[in-house]
């Protein structure tokens, strides 16, 4: 038979509470959270829009004792400057509840520890109906008749948070069904994201979520495992006695990533607004995409992040708050951070000016020329590359300078803006490349006017050494074919 136990006696508190600002997957962040720190190797994440509906989160952590389970009920049950262990990843022990009552009206925890079942149950109609702040107890029978129970049946030990009531999520949606699917499309991303390092084994234990059975990925914004991006070294920060580490990674040029590679980079819908500092407190990203008003972001700095692991011991000087979204470092770190965040822009840029031409020998002419006045630059076509050269040669001088003007316009006229736009949304740059045929057909008309003044070995070089011979894996073969034909 359900049970009350009075907590606090101003039962309104807790719709006041509601308003935190968490969404649904920084909610459903949280209570993960908590099974992390329970020891948990798995979570399940079950949800259905049938009926009632309902949000269910399952761990196979230690479960907790009657008295541990109420004080996990009740608010603020763990002081925020009190010491934890080095996996706990809760901050104000306001966690489950906050995150909990801001999406459901009913909140549901049964846990299983040392053989025994203990259920506690929020209902926020119930509260306001009775007048008194009531934490309802539930009999062993009452749990085995909640949604998804068997799945904590089949456990040693373990949690199990069901959500019911789930007003917020209908008054978004409408409609709970479509609202599910539509939803747990973020959640999935967004726990992919934060907890991508303790999906990898980083914690030194294996550890995996599961939503309605499938699997989460984890999807590391850094790109580390790909074989191009650049780290820098680890540096170390030493404050009150803990270390703070960083360091900086600059991410490979957009072609040479991949859909996948490129999704798991856009954190925040562009590589230019995913730039910055990637904050993770105890291996869980917390902070993302920013460079806490330090340094500008800047188009040829979005491949630059910079990972920054904090210690939990540590949470008063960043200023953490309850959901674990937002966080300013203190004045000491922060001073150190600006010198990383200038030094990381630097790598960033290179990739993105060098586009691996490649020079058989000496420097590349090439078609198109950047000249930079300091404060401003343009793009001119290479009057000296051969192609242009011959052209101009076999014209009379009329004509000679109507290729002239020609190429003016051409000049006057190049789409930076387009370019600019084109880019910063990270589109990808696809260049026609001349294939066999018409490669062999410049060379032909090239050698043509050229074998008077070059010999065949000088004439293979030079092309070797222009645009767009340079950058062919066979125009070697298709010079040495033309010159001896």
């Amino acid at each position: 038979m359900t049970e009350t136990i009075t907590m606090v006696p101003d039962p309104h508190l807790m719709e006041s509470m509601r308003a935190v600002g968490y969404t649904l997957e920084t909610a459903i962040a949280d209570l993960i959270d908590n099974s992390i720190t329970a020891g948990a190797s798995r979570v399940d994440l079950l949800f259905s829009g049938e009926g009632e509906g309902y949000v269910a989160v399952i761990d196979d952590g230690a479960g907790m004792t009657p008295s541990e389970a109420q004080n996990a009920m009740r608010l603020a049950g763990k002081n925020s400057l009190s010491g934890r262990a080095a996996n706990d990843l809760g901050r104000f022990g306001l966690g489950l509840k906050t995150a909990s009552i801001s999406q459901c009206r009913d909140l549901t925890v049964v846990s299983k520890k040392d053989g025994k079942l203990h259920g506690y149950r929020w209902d926020l109609d119930y509260l306001i109906e009775s007048g008194t702040w009531s934490l309802l107890q539930l009999a062993e029978d009452e749990c085995q008749t909640l949604p998804e129970f068997a799945e904590l049946d089949k456990k040693p030990t373990g949690t199990l948070v069901i959500w019911r009531k789930l007003d917020q999520l209908e008054a978004m949606a409408g409609d709970l069904d479509r609202g599910f699917d539509e939803s747990m499309v973020r959640v999935r991303k967004h726990l992919g994201l934060v907890f991508h390092r303790y999906l990898a084994g980083e914690h030194g234990r294996k550890f995996d979520i599961a939503i309605n059975y499938r699997a989460i990925e984890g999807a590391d914004p850094l790109l580390q495992s790909h074989r191009a991006t650049q780290a820098g070294p680890l540096e170390k920060i030493h404050v009150e006695g803990e270390v703070i580490e960083l360091r900086p990674f600059t991410l490979p040029h957009l072609n040479k990533l991949s859909s996948a590679d490129r999704q798991r980079a856009q954190v925040d819908g562009s590589l230019r607004d995913s730039q910055g500092f990637y904050i993770y407190r105890e291996k869980r990203l917390v902070i993302w995409g920013t460079w806490f008003r330090i340094a500008p972001k800047q188009e040829l700095g979005k491949l630059a992040r910079v990972r920054v692991d904090i210690p939990n011991t540590l949470d008063h000087l960043w200023a953490l708050d309850i959901k674990k979204a937002q966080a300013v470092p203190p004045p000491a770190i922060r001073n150190r951070l600006r010198q990383i965040a200038d030094n990381i822009v630097g790598p960033s840029r290179r990739v993105h000016e060098y586009r691996g031409r490649r020079a058989a020998s000496g420097p590349v002419s090439h078609l198109w020329d950047v000249v930079d006045d300091r404060t401003s630059f343009r793009y001119e076509i290479n009057r000296n590359h051969p192609a242009i050269v011959v052209l101009e040669a076999s014209m009379a001088s009329d004509e000679s300078r109507m290729l002239g003007a020609l190429i003016t316009m051409l000049e006057q006229s190049f789409p930076v803006e387009d370019v600019y736009n084109r880019l910063g949304q990270d589109a990808v740059h696809s260049p026609h490349s001349a294939d066999d045929v018409e490669l062999n057909m410049l060379a032909v008309s090239l050698w043509e006017s050229l074998s008077g003044a070059l010999g065949p070995e000088r004439f293979v070089d030079s092309m070797l050494n222009s645009e767009p011979f340079n950058a062919h894996p066979r125009a070697r073969g298709i010079l040495e074919n033309v010159v001896n034909s």
